[in-house]
């Protein structure tokens, strides 16, 4: 049976976009009416995927290098300039692989969570590399439970986001996109039908690693977009 929610039947959508959207369409809703949360490195505009957190009911304070995302504060990630808890909750997106130091924006956010805050991270793992403004790292859910943990984040919960499949259709999804934005061509036909292709597969990629068999799989189990991570401030 395929999973409820499927990703966007869009070419340009990927399924990492896919399970970045999905994971805060999940956790999100758990923060709190009126909680003060940091997106570092979020955008107000320019949004990337389905998910808004500006339309959740909760005190939003966007910071971030580039000022073309209209942040409230423009700030390097690694120098987080808040009083001391003085957020319930901060929301780290697809930002640390655009680090080069992670532990040390991590502190920051630390510092800046009440006692109990959450914290919410999503990293890429088998994704091309793309630089905002540039493109520091990959690691895996053990360094991430490592590094937190040192840090004296507590109740650490990491989510695999996709296996082998998702991997391999995002990948193939990537040369098609650059394939159709090229231009026309006489082989165009070939790339379209490829495309529509791809599209169906994804649902099926997905229902099919929902399965406890192949989660216990380690050659599946080996293989995943990137990571959802909560933690909490002890």
């Amino acid at each position: 049976m395929f999973p409820v929610n499927r990703p966007v039947k869009n070419l340009y959508y990927s399924l990492r976009r896919h399970f970045v959207d999905e994971f805060h369409f999940l956790h999100v809703p758990r923060f709190p009416a009126g909680s003060r949360v940091l997106d570092l490195g979020g955008n107000r505009i320019l949004k990337r995927g389905r998910f808004d957190i500006g339309l959740y009911d909760l005190e939003i304070v966007y910071a971030n290098l580039s000022t073309a995302k209209s942040p409230d504060v423009q700030m390097d990630a690694a120098q987080v300039s808040f009083k001391d808890n003085s957020f319930d909750a901060v929301v780290c997106s697809e930002l640390l692989e655009h680090v080069p130091d992670p532990p040390a924006v991590l502190r920051g956010v630390h510092r800046v969570l009440r006692k109990g805050g959450v914290l919410l991270i999503c990293v890429p793992f088998l994704v091309p590399i793309h630089q905002d403004p540039g493109d520091y790292g990959r690691y895996t859910d053990s360094y991430w439970r490592e590094t937190l943990g040192a840090l004296g984040f507590v109740r650490v919960a990491i989510e695999r986001q996709g296996s082998y499949w998702s991997v391999l259709l995002d990948l193939v999804r990537e040369r098609l996109v650059f394939k159709l934005e090229e231009g026309p061509s006489p082989w165009g036909w070939i790339w379209h039908l490829l495309g529509r292709a791809v599209l169906e597969l994804r649902d099926r990629a997905l229902a099919w690693e929902a399965r406890q068999s192949c989660s216990e799989r380690r050659f599946y189990r080996d293989y995943t977009t990137g990571f959802g991570i909560v933690a909490h401030k002890g």
